[in-house]
């Protein structure tokens, strides 16, 4: 004849059965709830809280000075990076507009050193100017 154990060692205990099922009936209510409410805002970037000049303010143009000589578009722009510093670069193009010119300048242009960037935007704090 074989031997069965108790019905509390076969199937487990009836409170912690009872404890386990509540406690997965909380999590999946939990679980809904979190998916129903609004999603958190992301941490936000640190910012030197300066304004962006609008029609660039998608590369966070701090500042910048554009000429047109001739049909060659030369810029000088100052750009706020990930950590709230700054960065100032020089650069020319074909002459297309402004806008593109100072995108151009800002992903190819050569970097202006601290003291170039300070005659350039004084305005800017150049103790965050990143090198």
């Amino acid at each position: 004849m074989p031997f069965y154990p108790p019905y509390q060692d076969r199937d487990g205990d009836p409170a912690e059965k009872a404890q386990q099922e509540a406690d997965h009936r909380r999590d999946v209510e939990q679980d809904r709830e979190m998916m129903t409410e609004d999603p958190e805002q992301p941490p936000s970037q640190p910012s030197l809280g300066l304004p962006y000049i609008r029609g660039v303010e998608h590369l966070q143009v701090l500042n910048y000075n554009y000429w047109n000589a001739n049909g060659k578009g030369v810029c000088i722009a100052a750009v706020e990076g990930a950590i709230a510093d700054w960065a100032a670069y020089i650069g020319a193009d074909d002459g297309w507009s402004a806008e593109d010119c100072v995108e151009w300048t800002i992903r190819h242009g050569c970097k202006l050193s601290r003291q170039q960037a300070n005659r350039w935007f004084p305005e800017l704090p150049i103790e965050r100017y990143r090198e």
